[in-house]
C-alpha cells in the first residue's frame, strides 16, 4: 500500500475533537516508511489546517468531502464548487425551512446568523433537559466552531460575496422531523449530491463531488494505483473511497451500515483505530489474523 486516506471527525480525532499522540506518531511512522497520508473530510481546507497544526501533522487534505484537494505545502490541486445558483437556490430552502446551514468557501464559512443563535438556544434548551455529557459534549464542539476567524455571520445567503467559490452546504439541526424533510428532498434532487457525515446534518456538494472521486485524482498525482490506497471512516460521506480504494476499513465506532461495507474493521476513534490501521498495514500483518489489530469483515 502507498497511499492512506483518513477521515476526521469520528475517525482521526477524538471525542474532543483532537487528534491523538497516537495517531500522529502512527501517520509520522507511515511517512518515514514512505506510506503517504492523506486527509479527506467534509471539513474546509482552513479548518484542517488548524486542526493538524494542533496535532503536530502535515499531509495532503481533501477538503470539502471531496470539492477540494491541497498538497502537503497548500498548494490547490483541484476544486469544484457548486454552480452558484444551484447554490442559492439550497441556501434559500433553509432559510425558508427555518434549517441552520453553513456554506464552506476559499474564504471561510458562512452562516445565517438568525438560524444561529435559534439552534444555540435549541442545545441550550436540550442540555438542560437532558444533561448528558455526550450532548454537553457536541454544544461544546459546536460553541467553540462558532468562535474560529474564518466564520462568518451573514442575515442570508445573498450577502456571500460573489468571488467566493462555494464548495460543500452542510445543514443542521437536533429536529429529527426537519432533518428528515431535509434529506429525503435533497436526495432527490439531481443538482445536487447529498451525504450524511453525522447524526444531526445533511451536506450538499456538487454532483460529481465525493471523497471517493478526490482520493483517485490524488493518487493519480501522485502516481499511486487506487488497488494501492487505503482508506479509512465511520460514516455515509466515506462511503465512496471506502469502495473505491484497495483496502476500506471502517472504524469500530462506524455507523453499521458502514462496517458492512467495509473490507475490515479497526478500533475505535478513542481506542486510536487510525493508529492500529496503519500499523498493521506497515508491518504487513494479514487482514484476517488474530495477531493483527484490525478484526476482518470478510
Amino acid at each position: 500500500m502507498k497511499l492512506f486516506a483518513t477521515d476526521l471527525d469520528g475517525t482521526l480525532l477524538n471525542r474532543d475533537s483532537q487528534i491523538s499522540p497516537e495517531n500522529a506518531a502512527a501517520i509520522h511512522r507511515a511517512q518515514q516508511e514512505g506510506l503517504r497520508v492523506t486527509i479527506a473530510t467534509g471539513r474546509v481546507y482552513s479548518d484542517v489546517v488548524n486542526i493538524s497544526l494542533e496535532g503536530g501533522i502535515k499531509t495532503p487534505v481533501i477538503g470539502s468531502n471531496g470539492a477540494t484537494i491541497h498538497d502537503e505545502n497548500g498548494q490547490r490541486l483541484f476544486h469544484l464548487p457548486l454552480e452558484r445558483e444551484t447554490a442559492a437556490s439550497v441556501m434559500q430552502w433553509l432559510e425558508d425551512h427555518d434549517c441552520y446551514y453553513e456554506a464552506s468557501t476559499q474564504q471561510g464559512i458562512y452562516a445565517p446568523i438568525n438560524s444561529h443563535n435559534a439552534m444555540l438556544a435549541e442545545m441550550d434548551r436540550i442540555l438542560g433537559a437532558s444533561p448528558s455529557e455526550d450532548v454537553a459534549r457536541l454544544i461544546r464542539a459546536v460553541k467553540k466552531h462558532y468562535d474560529k476567524k474564518d466564520y462568518h455571520r451573514v442575515s442570508s445567503h445573498q450577502e456571500i460575496p460573489a468571488e467566493a467559490h462555494i464548495y460543500n452546504i452542510m445543514a443542521f439541526s437536533m429536529n429529527p422531523d426537519q432533518l428528515r424533510e431535509g434529506r429525503q428532498y435533497f436526495a432527490a434532487r439531481s443538482d445536487v449530491a447529498m451525504v450524511v457525515s453525522s447524526e444531526h446534518n445533511f451536506e450538499m456538494q456538487h454532483p460529481d463531488v465525493s471523497k471517493g472521486n478526490a482520493l483517485s485524482k490524488l493518487a493519480a498525482h501522485l502516481n499511486i494505483a487506487m488497488e494501492d490506497t487505503v482508506s479509512i471512516g465511520d460514516n455515509f460521506n466515506d462511503v465512496s473511497m471506502l469502495q473505491m480504494a484497495g483496502l476500506g476499513i471502517a472504524m469500530g465506532n462506524a455507523e453499521p451500515e458502514i462496517k458492512a461495507l467495509a473490507k475490515a474493521i479497526t478500533l475505535t476513534n478513542v481506542e486510536h483505530g487510525v493508529a492500529h490501521a496503519i500499523h498493521s498495514v506497515l508491518e504487513g500483518k494479514p487482514i484476517n489474523s488474530p495477531a493483527s489489530v484490525i478484526e476482518s469483515n470478510l
